[in-house]
């Protein structure tokens, strides 16, 4: 393959059913193909959760936790494909908290009638939260440990509250969470430390591009928040008509069933192991994952700028992730249980994906760039221009070095010129865009 380039989403790797799903969901209902299917990704993310990891190699598992943006402009029709597509989840959730309900009047009922402190309080089963402090997020996950999602109509309001009770440690808590690592948040309240040794909380909501670019740019694109952030877009069919024709009740019941049949699947695996079941890679899947990852990682290396380095570098470990929910899916539209390797097939499905994902991460990149141009000192573009049209990296010190610039500062001016002024051949040898 030799570009990242394509932007129309493979509908192609899901099920057949659930690719019915999707376009009848956009002849009847002017849902996008890419925010149905991609809040789909979400929901089987969700469904896994806790209860299985990919294990890439000894010491490397990944958990297949996913921060999803629908991407569009006003009245892009983003946030009804969520709550559709999420309706067996909050239909879930619903009863959940119906049930909590009813076992919290009946605990109150046995405490007035004099039962005694023995008796255990009722804990609410939530797998749906909104708008949430740290501190609640943390005491809503202790009593949900397989699986929790953060619903943000709009994720600007999830971003600004990063800093509402505690500058910067929520940002931090964030980037954890992406990871599957433990988090520890201190009380204000109290001397208590709330603590999840294992962390599964997607987040899912709409943005339009230039809140994106603002709210994810500067200090969010440098310590790769940006780049957690899978970003669904409009295939650019904005045309929204109204029509006669409803979404068949038998295709809603056929995603309500394979829904909860995951979530019993998953949960059932993990209380007869008692732990996380370990999903890995066929021999043959393992060499082509691998394979891609270094050619695309070379590719981008000599004509990559930095950022599309990094943003590739996030989508790699989303690859991964992908490969795990796509087994799974594949596991409940068949309603049988498969083994534990994934094969080739849903590797490469899962590499496609990815690639959209990195194609949309892109248009980002672009959009910053071109409305944050970098700046650069007079010294350091007199020095650009000085360079011949091939050099390598001592040549260029040399240069450098003439305009008072220093050897760490050449070094940088390189790295982050690449795929903007110069094109990286190999071994430190460089060749200059025209």
């Amino acid at each position: 393959m030799e570009t990242l380039s394509d932007t129309k989403f493979p509908l192609f790797v899901f099920p057949s059913k659930m690719q019915s799903f999707i376009n009848t969901a956009q002849e009847t209902l002017n849902f996008p193909i890419p925010y149905t299917a991609s809040s789909m990704l979400l929901v089987f993310s969700l469904a896994i959760g806790n209860t299985r990891v990919l294990k890439v190699k000894d010491g490397w598992n990944v958990k297949p936790i996913l921060f999803l943006a629908l991407v569009g402009e006003a009245g892009a029709n983003k946030s009804h494909p969520i709550s559709f597509v999420m309706k067996p989840v909050h239909s879930i959730n619903h009863e959940n908290l119906e049930k909590y309900r009813k076992e919290l009047a009946d605990y109150r009922r046995q405490l007035g009638s004099g039962a005694g402190t023995a008796l255990e309080k009722p804990k609410a089963r939530q797998i749906i939260v909104s708008d949430i402090t740290a501190e609640s997020l943390i005491e809503v996950h202790r009593n949900n440990p397989r699986r929790l999602c953060l619903y943000c109509d709009e994720l600007v309001g999830w971003v600004e509250s990063f800093n509402r009770y505690r500058k910067g440690a929520d940002e931090q808590m964030w980037l954890s969470i992406y990871s599957g690592e433990p988090l520890c948040v201190n009380r204000k309240s109290s001397d208590d430390i709330l603590s999840i040794a294992s962390p599964f909380i997607d987040v899912i909501g709409t943005i339009q591009p230039e809140v994106l670019t603002d709210t994810f740019s500067g200090n969010r694109q440098n310590n790769g928040f940006l780049y957690r952030i899978l970003q669904a877009r409009s295939d650019g069919n904005t045309k929204l008509l109204w029509n006669e024709k409803g979404f068949p009740p038998k295709l809603e019941q056929y995603w309500d069933k394979i829904v909860r049949r995951a979530i019993s699947v998953c949960d059932k695996e993990f209380d007869v192991f008692e732990t996380a079941s370990e999903y890995h890679f066929s021999a043959n899947a393992a060499f082509r994952i691998r394979d891609w990852q270094n050619c695309q990682e070379e590719l981008l290396e000599s004509t990559g700028t930095s950022a599309q380095v990094e943003a590739f570098r996030k989508i790699q470990d989303y690859a991964l992730k992908f490969a795990l929910i796509l087994h799974t899916m594949e596991e409940a539209d068949i309603g049988k249980t498969l083994p534990t390797e994934i094969n080739i097939e849903t590797t490469e499905k899962a590499i496609l994906l990815a690639e959209y994902y990195y194609s949309t991460a892109r248009l980002s990149l672009e959009d910053i760039e071109e409305r944050t141009p970098q700046k650069y000192p007079k010294n350091h573009g007199d020095f650009i221009l000085a360079l011949p049209p091939r050099f390598d990296t001592s040549e260029a010190i040399k240069i450098g070095a003439q305009f008072g610039i220093s050897t760490s500062t050449v070094n940088r001016i390189l790295k982050k010129g690449k795929g903007v002024f110069f094109i990286w051949e190999a071994h430190g040898r460089y060749e200059k865009i025209p």
